[in-house]
Formats: structure tokens, C-alpha cells, sequence
């Protein structure tokens, strides 16, 4: 059965090595695990949040802070890949080159950012994880069932986002957002438990949907900042984005409906 705080220490030195590896050469990949892990590890802190008795906030409180600084840099490096990658996809043309080129040129400046914060975080992380591990140690052989980590999992997805919206785009990405989370939370156990690893299955499922749409959106943006008012691949890339969004709207509703009809749990201690 899953650990949390055993899980939660094996994350954090998948984090750690992520770091090394973006400051060494911060290629997408290493920049995609690097903002992966850090998601792994804030969906991790809030399982040992609602399954244990522990106050570790004070612990846990620079570790966070550090966390959403290299999240939000290494988002910002990884949103640009991709959306690179998605350009790849339409016709080469004077304006897919253009923003191309102004996709790469934003890409270096983010990197230099992505690299600075990590240079100005990467010891408080050490040092954060260390007084962590210490503060978990009464709960590190703490078990949880299958179905203990399923109903933790809706909890909490249903306490962060059963209350959003749809229909509101900023709620939308917010739904997006916390399904991510929840997926991480329920992988937890994924390996132990079927019912964990279907669970997981199922915000993995609306979180590529959802995904899609955001991704669309933001490189929406750009071509309407790089482009010219009548650009066709502006034309093309809204018309996507709009598909996109009513599939994203049909996974939320789906997803709210599926999950937000469990009653939420207090937690397991």
C-alpha cells in the first residue's frame, strides 16, 4: 500500500536531480521533468496534508514558496516548447517562421530566468527538505488502502474545484489545474491499487483534453501579439483553439459531475 511520506522523500530526489539537470543544460526534456516533479511534489504535500496528524507548516512553508518560483519558471520555458512544437504542425509560411522565431527568442529570455531562479532556490530547497524529513519521521511508516487513497483523492479534488465554473475560461484552467493535482495524489498508490490507478486514469484523461485547449490558448495569444491583424495562421489557431475549448468544457462538466457527486472526505489520520 502507499506510503506518503516514503513516496513524498523518493520525489524529492527526483526534484533535486531535475534541478542539476536544467542548471547543466536546460533542454525541454530536462525542463519538463523539472516542472513535473515539482507539481509531484506540491500534489504530494497536500496527501501528507489530509492523511496525517502532523503540523508541518511551518516547515513546509519555504519549501512551497520555493516550489511555485520554479514551477511558474520552468511553465513559462515549457509552454514555449510546446507551443513550438505545435506551430510544427502548420504550413511554413513568412508568419509561422516570424512567430517561431519570436517563440524562440522568448524561450532563451525565460531560460535565463528558469536558470537564476534555480541558482537562488536551490538551497533553500536542501535546506527545507532536510527539516522536513525530520518533522515526517512519526508518520513515515504511515499506510494508506487503495480505497482510503481514492476517497482522499475525490476530497480533495472536490474541496479545490467543485464549486468552478466551466463556463468561466480562468475557471476552466482552474479545474484544469486541480485535476492535475488530484491525478498526482491518486498515483500515489496507482501501482498498489486498481482502483488508485483508474482513479488517476480518469483526471489523466481530462487533463490532456484540457490541456490541449490551454496550450492552443496560449500560443493564441502570441500569434495575436506577433502577427498581423489578418494573419491565416492566426485565422488557423483560433479556429483550433475554439474546437478545443468546447471538447475542454465537455471533459470539465464530465469530470465535476463524476467526481463532485462523492462527498467529500476529512482525511485519514
Amino acid at each position: 500500500m502507499p506510503q506518503p511520506v516514503a513516496v513524498f522523500l523518493q520525489q524529492s530526489v527526483i526534484m533535486q536531480a531535475a534541478i542539476d539537470d536544467c542548471l547543466k543544460d536546460p533542454r525541454p526534456k530536462p525542463v519538463h521533468k523539472l516542472r513535473s516533479s515539482t507539481r509531484r511534489i506540491e500534489a504530494r504535500l497536500e496527501l501528507l496534508a489530509v492523511s496525517t496528524d502532523l503540523n508541518i507548516d511551518r516547515e513546509a512553508k519555504p519549501l512551497r514558496k520555493a516550489l511555485r518560483q520554479i514551477r511558474r519558471a520552468a511553465g513559462a520555458v515549457r509552454d514555449l516548447d510546446v507551443h513550438r512544437d505545435l506551430l510544427k504542425s502548420y504550413k511554413r509560411t513568412a508568419d509561422t517562421k516570424r512567430l517561431d522565431d519570436e517563440l524562440s527568442a522568448l524561450r532563451e529570455k525565460a531560460t535565463r530566468k528558469l536558470t537564476k531562479v534555480l541558482e537562488s532556490n536551490q538551497k533553500k530547497i536542501r535546506k527545507s527538505l532536510n527539516a522536513l524529513e525530520i518533522g515526517l519521521k512519526p508518520a513515515l511508516y504511515l499506510d494508506l488502502s487503495g480505497m482510503e487513497l481514492t476517497s482522499l483523492t475525490k476530497g480533495w479534488f472536490a474541496k479545490s474545484a467543485c464549486s468552478l465554473d466551466p463556463e468561466h475560461d480562468d475557471e476552466l484552467h482552474s479545474i484544469r489545474k486541480a485535476g492535475k493535482t488530484a491525478r498526482y495524489i491518486a498515483e500515489t498508490g496507482a501501482e498498489n491499487s486498481k482502483a488508485a490507478a483508474a482513479l488517476a486514469a480518469r483526471f489523466e484523461r481530462a487533463q490532456q483534453t484540457l490541456g490541449s485547449w490551454h496550450d492552443y490558448l496560449l500560443l493564441l495569444d502570441e500569434a495575436q501579439a506577433s502577427l498581423p491583424k489578418e494573419s491565416p495562421t492566426t485565422e488557423q489557431i483560433y479556429k483550433k483553439t475554439k474546437d478545443l475549448h468546447q471538447k475542454a468544457l465537455i471533459d470539465a462538466k464530465q469530470l465535476l459531475t463524476t467526481i463532485c457527486a462523492i462527498p467529500a472526505q476529512s482525511g485519514v489520520h
